[in-house]
């Protein structure tokens, strides 16, 4: 459903309030059925509240984002989606390393997406985010 709704309902993006709503069913639907989901966006919200300097506010679009230096780092959507810029070189290392996919909707960009299914990749994206700390 939201690879549907980010690639064919985009304009959706632009009525205040729905990716806030959306973001929040996602989360609901998370927390219910991907409990294991779950639990990762929490350690990595924890990590990254941990790391000197590192904020979290709501994204624009839904979600958690992380700020460093009023710089969005990246952001978890609802869904264990986890995009951050990291910069073009990093981007297709990572992506060639297998440690990360290209955006899902910016493709091959500065933009990297993860997803976090279980509390193990907890630890990888902890690391893309060091990535875009070290490209801030």
């Amino acid at each position: 459903m939201f690879r549907f709704v980010t690639r064919h309902l985009h304009w959706l993006s632009r009525v205040p309030g729905f990716p806030l709503l959306f973001d929040a069913m996602l989360l609901a639907w998370t927390a219910v059925m991907r409990r294991p989901c779950l639990a990762a966006m929490e350690a990595v919200e924890a990590g990254a509240l941990a790391m000197p300097g590192v904020r979290v506010g709501v994204h624009r679009y839904g979600g958690t984002e992380f700020i460093l230096a009023g710089r969005e780092l990246g952001h978890m959507h609802g869904n264990g989606l986890l995009d951050v810029r990291v910069g073009a070189i990093e981007a297709r290392r990572l992506v060639r390393e297998g440690r990360a996919e290209p955006h899902h909707l910016f493709g091959e960009s500065a933009w990297v997406s993860f997803w976090m299914r279980t509390p193990r990749d907890a630890a990888t994206a902890m690391e893309l985010l060091g990535v875009a700390i070290g490209q801030a």
